[in-house]
């Protein structure tokens, strides 16, 4: 048969596929997974305005990580609040941490001469001053140094005890007028020929960025001060400066006393049958004092769901849950890592985690913002992508309008509105996976456990004083509380009845997937010109991903309908195979070499913290992502090459836009990386 017409034949087997799934993704008759008196009492009791208060809260402090006092004054919050709920067995965690403790008391700046004026104060911001500032009490001369992060910025220029006014990076700013110039300190400000809007200077002239300093240099030496202007700060003392000399006035007073300590909370619902699946909810309490999105939107929904489902189990109105259902506010990232360290048995009681980080945008504020929701990576294949894009796309369909709607006659669920919130639509979507917040840290290797987060973006205010309440929606809010819960409550009651659902939407999303793996190997093959080997490959991951996903539902229920699904599965991948000729490949020499390793993980998460704290550093070339993806499909089975085709079929299935271009050769050398690195063992 020609290249073309096997084409054509199947496009026609995957349209037939497609049409005779059974999932329907945008029914908004009936919510998936729970009945209907359940859903709407989740749906009734569940409140942004509610959620919007607990956030409220969180930003009167600023509370970054090294044993700040306003962290702790968080987690304290969260525990009684959490009692209050009757949440069970909750406690709070202090635990250690390789930051130093740092709390500012005070910290400003003034100009003196040429007149008298207050620059910045931490009773204006906490984030004026940068994290991590010591304690200082001096007069001296400013310096206009520009960029300041490059040795010509300071030619003829003497910047011995006075304060730069720079706008680079300020590590590299540090470094330069700082350990090796003996500047006194520095006064930042956005790049002013900066254009987008994010942190800048041109778009948003009084949006300060919050900012830290590193604790001192590579060989020891400390650093001393830094504040962060606005730039309509930064451009008037530019202009005095250029007008003729100005002198400043620090004040700086910075605990940084006692041992380093981070926090965590923990509270649960304890399930009343099974004790080894729990269903983890995650969100982060450290951040700058605003941090209204990011996370305490997260960290405020997290308490919500838990005060909702107590509520509604306490009244009789729903079931406890057969699973536990555990709540964790976080100090982002290292709190889980430190946790599995010390308790390496944990991850085995853990089945998935549902992180939420930044999920009260008002979407209005900035077109571009979009609720994402990850799905877990190739190397974590779980029925719990599916759950999400069901989920999300009932949502998104119940919560916008139609004319089709409003002619059918038909009862349609109501939107989720909260009381005080807008009645904007919910533009949200399920995307690949990424890193950088939570979750990662069960995903990761060794814990292996699938996690995703609900994380908006892009995000123009994130980490600056413009993340503030006056920043989130109440709607937003409880569209996302919702369906987080949805989720977790129907995870944490799924029996053998609950598997025909879940295999409906698996195998529909498996479809839709192996169909556009299809297309996009295709496409390589003609655009690309790769080999043929690699378009095989490609449709093979996703083939597997799939099949992972479905026998993921084993731990629900052993279900004979399970292995009827991988059967189908397996026959739509093998059919879309022979949509293009193949030629034999000669094997390499590189391919032989790598299919002789076989790597395993040389420890466990207490190694890999420790490696993390002596510098762990993989670089290899590769997308981070599709690093972080090479050691976590080391399991002691796969050879390197095999690891190899992984990373590259999730790589092509992604785009090189998203996860970049993998070689064969760079995860050779990063896999060499790790065994000389300690993390990894060639077996």
């Amino acid at each position: 048969m020609k290249p073309l017409l096997r084409s054509f034949s199947v496009v026609l087997l995957t349209l037939f596929f497609a049409a005779t799934a059974p999932a329907q993704w945008t029914h908004t008759d009936q919510a998936p997974y729970l009945d209907y008196k359940t859903y709407r009492y989740l749906a009734g009791e569940i409140s942004g305005d509610s959620a919007y208060e607990f956030d409220r809260y969180f930003t009167q402090f600023h509370r970054p990580r090294g044993g700040a006092e306003g962290l702790m004054r968080v987690a304290e919050y969260v525990a009684e609040q959490a009692k209050k709920f009757n949440l069970q067995d909750v406690r709070l965690i202090r635990q250690r941490a390789n930051n130093s403790p740092w709390t500012a008391r005070r910290g400003e700046v003034w100009m003196i001469e040429p007149e008298l004026q207050l620059i910045a104060s931490i009773s204006q911001t906490p984030i004026h001053l940068s994290d991590n500032s010591r304690s200082a009490d001096l007069e001296t001369a400013l310096v206009d140094v520009g960029s300041g992060a490059e040795d010509k910025d300071y030619e003829n220029k003497n910047v011995g005890g006075k304060v730069a006014l720079a706008y680079g990076n300020i590590p590299a700013v540090m470094e330069q007028a700082v350990w090796k110039r003996n500047a006194a300190g520095i006064l930042y400000h956005p790049n002013p020929t900066a254009i987008d809007y994010p942190l800048n200077s041109v778009s948003h002239p009084d949006q300060v960025k919050w900012t830290g300093i590193p604790w001192q240099s590579p060989d020891g030496k400390p650093s001393t001060f830094a504040f962060s202007l606005s730039h309509r700060q930064g451009m008037s003392l530019r202009n005095r400066l250029a007008a003729g000399p100005v002198k400043v006035k620090v004040k700086i007073e910075a605990d940084t006393a006692g041992e380093p300590w981070q926090v965590m909370v923990e509270a649960f619902i304890h399930g009343t049958q099974i004790q080894n699946q729990d269903i983890v909810l995650t969100g982060h309490l450290q951040e700058e004092k605003f941090s209204a999105n990011d996370d305490g939107s997260g960290s405020a929904n997290v308490l919500e769901i838990g005060r909702a489902l107590k509520r509604l189990i306490d009244d009789g109105k729903i079931a406890p849950p057969k699973r536990n259902i555990r709540f964790w506010w976080t100090t982002e990232i290292s709190s889980e890592r430190q946790l599995f360290a010390e308790n390496p048995d944990l991850p085995k009681k853990l089945w998935v985690n549902i992180n939420q980080d930044m999920v009260g945008a008002n979407q209005s504020q900035d077109v571009m913002r979009v609720q994402k929701i990850t799905r877990v990576p190739f190397s974590r294949a779980h029925f719990i992508s599916a759950m999400a894009e069901r989920l999300i796309s009932f949502l998104v369909t119940a919560n916008d309008t139609e004319l089709a709607r409003t002619q059918s006659g038909m009862s349609q669920p109501a939107p989720i509105y909260s009381h005080l919130g807008t009645r904007q639509r919910y533009n949200a979507e399920v995307i690949r996976f990424h890193n950088n917040t939570d979750h990662m840290t069960f995903t990761e290797a060794p814990i292996g456990v699938p996690g995703i987060t609900f994380t908006n973006w892009p995000d123009n205010y994130i980490h600056s004083s413009d993340d503030d309440l006056w920043n989130l929606d109440r709607t937003q809010l409880q569209r996302n509380a919702l369906a987080v819960a949805l989720m977790a409550y129907a995870l944490a009651n799924a029996g053998s009845d609950s598997v025909p659902q879940f295999i409906r939407d698996v195998e529909a999303d498996c479809n839709v997937r192996l169909a556009r793996a299809q297309g996009i190997a295709t496409d390589l093959l003609a655009t690309r010109k790769i080999d043929p080997s690699r378009a095989e490959n490609l449709l093979r991951q996703v083939e597997l991903e799939s099949v992972l996903s479905l026998e993921s539902l084993q731990a629900v229920a052993e279900h004979p309908a399970i292995a009827q699904a991988l059967e189908r599965v397996r026959a739509l991948s093998s059919a879309l195979r022979t949509a293009w000729e193949r030629t034999a490949k000669t094997p390499d020499p590189l391919q032989t070499e790598m299919e002789g390793m076989k790597p395993a993980l040389a420890g466990g998460a207490e190694l890999f913290q420790a490696k993390r704290s002596a510098g762990f550093n993989l670089g290899s070339g590769l997308h981070p992502l599709m690093t972080f993806e090479v050691i976590n499909f080391i399991d002691g089975k796969r050879n390197a090459w095999e690891i190899y085709q992984a990373v590259d079929g999730e790589a092509l299935f992604g785009g090189s836009l998203y996860y970049g271009v993998i070689s064969p050769e760079k995860v050779r050398d990063l896999l060499r990386g790790a065994e000389k690195m300690g993390i990894v063992r060639m077996e």
